[in-house]
C-alpha cells in the first residue's frame, strides 16, 4: 500500500478515527487504526470493543491499494508533527516507511487479519434522523443526570433514547435526579427505545463537535447495536441489556407552588451559598412566599452562614425545602432562556426545573429529607431519591 497524504486534511480524519481506539499507552490490536485503500479512496476503522467507528480519510491519494493496521502510539505524533505539508506512506510486509520532505521514518504495523470484524449498519433499521447541532444539544442536557462510570444498576450510567410523538427523548437518572430532553427530528422511525452507555454517547457528542451542525445524523439500530451515521462516518455503540425505570409515571402533572426567577440571578445566589456549604453538606434551604420573595440559605458550623434574598414571582403556596447545591446549579444552568421556572407539589416534593419559555428540557431534583427540627435549624439529613 502506498499513499500520498495532505497533512492538514488527513489529520482531521485520523483524529476522528482514533477516538474509538483504545488508549494510546497500550500496544494491542484495540489501540490501532485499520486503513483500507482502494480505487474509491481510503477508509479508517477503529474499535475499543464497546464502540467502533468507520470514516473516510480526507486528503489522501491512493498510489497503490492495500490494507494495514497502524498503531496509534507514536504514529499519531509522527503524522501531526510531520515537517512538510505532504508526506508519503508506503507499507510492505508489516513495515511502514513515512517520507516527509527529506525526513524518513519507519514503524511496524499489525497483520490485517488480526483486526476484528466491525458491526455494520447496512441491515439496520431507522430510529430517527436529526440535525447534528440538535442532537449534540440534546445529548448534552439529556445526559445531565447519568454517571460516566460503570455502575449497577446499569441504567444509572446509561442514556435512554426513545421516539415519542415525532420527537427524540433522551432521559437519564442517578436516582436522586432525572433529566429529560426533547428534540424535534426530521424523520422518525418505529424502533423500540434503546439504552446506551452514557460514556459512549458523550464520546459521540465530542465527535459531533467535528461535524457541520447542519449535517443530518441518521440513527439506526439492530438487535445489538445503535449506529450514528453522517458525512462518510459511522459510529457504532453496543446497546445495554437492561431496563430503564418507567420515568413517565413520576413526571409531575400538577403543582402547588410555581416560582419564576431570573436564571443568572438564581445561579449566582446558589453559587455564593455553595461557597459556604460545599465542604460541609452542600445544602441550600429555599424559602418561598407568595409576596414574591425567595430566601436561600446555608450553614456550615466550622465556616459560617450564607443568606440570599431574591425578588421573584411566586404563585401558589408558601414553601420551605432543602436541595443539594450542585444538583440545583446543574439543573438551572442547563435550561434555555433568561427565566427559570421552578415548580413544587408541597414541601418535601421534587423540584422541577425548566425554562419559563420552553418544555424541551426539564430536570427533577429530589429534596433533602428534613425533619421539623432540621428545617428550623437549617441542618440536613440524607437526600431522598427520585425513584
Amino acid at each position: 500500500m502506498k499513499l500520498k497524504v495532505d497533512k492538514a486534511s488527513f489529520i482531521k480524519s485520523w483524529s476522528l478515527a482514533e477516538r474509538s481506539a483504545g488508549t494510546a499507552s497500550s500496544m494491542n490490536i484495540f489501540s490501532t487504526v485499520r486503513m483500507r485503500a482502494d480505487a474509491s479512496g481510503v477508509e479508517l476503522q477503529s474499535t475499543d470493543i464497546k464502540t467502533s467507528i468507520k470514516c473516510a480519510a480526507k486528503g489522501v491519494e491512493v498510489l497503490e491499494p492495500g490494507e494495514a493496521i497502524i498503531p496509534i502510539k507514536g504514529v499519531t505524533d509522527l503524522f501531526k508533527k510531520a515537517g512538510s505539508a505532504e508526506f508519503v506512506i508506503q507499507i510492505d510486509d508489516g513495515k511502514a516507511v513515512m517520507t516527509s520532505g527529506r525526513s524518513r521514518y519507519s514503524f511496524s504495523t499489525y497483520s490485517a487479519s488480526e483486526f476484528p470484524n466491525l458491526p455494520s449498519s447496512s441491515d439496520g433499521s431507522l430510529f430517527c434522523s436529526i440535525k447534528a447541532s440538535e442532537l449534540s444539544s440534546s445529548i448534552d442536557r439529556g445526559t445531565l443526570c447519568a454517571s460516566e462510570k460503570d455502575e449497577f444498576p446499569q441504567y444509572l450510567s446509561s442514556a435512554y433514547f426513545e421516539i415519542e410523538g415525532g420527537q427524540l427523548n433522551i432521559v437519564t437518572t442517578d436516582k436522586r435526579r432525572l433529566a429529560l430532553c426533547k428534540a424535534d427530528v426530521t424523520e422518525a422511525g418505529e424502533g423500540k427505545p434503546m439504552l446506551l452507555p452514557v460514556k459512549s454517547v458523550k464520546e459521540f457528542q465530542r465527535i459531533l463537535g467535528m461535524i457541520d451542525g447542519d449535517s443530518e445524523i441518521r440513527i439506526l439500530f439492530d438487535d445489538a447495536q445503535a449506529y450514528f451515521t453522517a458525512q462518510d462516518m459511522e459510529f457504532a455503540v453496543r446497546k445495554v441489556e437492561a431496563n430503564f425505570p418507567a420515568y413517565a409515571r413520576i413526571l409531575p402533572t400538577t403543582s402547588s407552588t410555581t416560582m419564576y426567577v431570573d436564571k443568572q440571578e438564581v445561579t449566582a445566589a446558589i453559587e455564593r451559598v455553595d461557597v459556604v456549604v460545599r465542604d460541609y453538606n452542600r445544602t441550600v434551604i429555599m424559602k418561598l412566599s407568595d409576596s414574591g420573595e425567595c430566601v436561600l440559605s446555608g450553614r456550615a458550623p466550622e465556616f459560617g452562614e450564607a443568606v440570599e434574598h431574591m425578588t421573584c414571582e411566586v404563585n401558589g403556596e408558601d414553601l420551605k425545602s432543602g436541595f443539594n447545591t450542585k444538583y440545583f446549579l446543574d439543573a438551572v444552568k442547563a435550561i434555555d432562556g433568561p427565566m427559570a421556572s421552578l415548580t413544587f407539589n408541597g414541601a418535601g416534593s421534587h423540584m422541577v426545573v425548566r425554562s419559563r419559555d420552553s418544555d424541551a428540557f426539564l430536570c427533577m431534583v429530589a429534596p433533602l429529607e428534613l425533619s421539623k427540627e432540621e428545617l428550623e435549624s437549617e441542618e440536613t439529613a440524607q437526600a431522598g431519591d427520585v425513584f
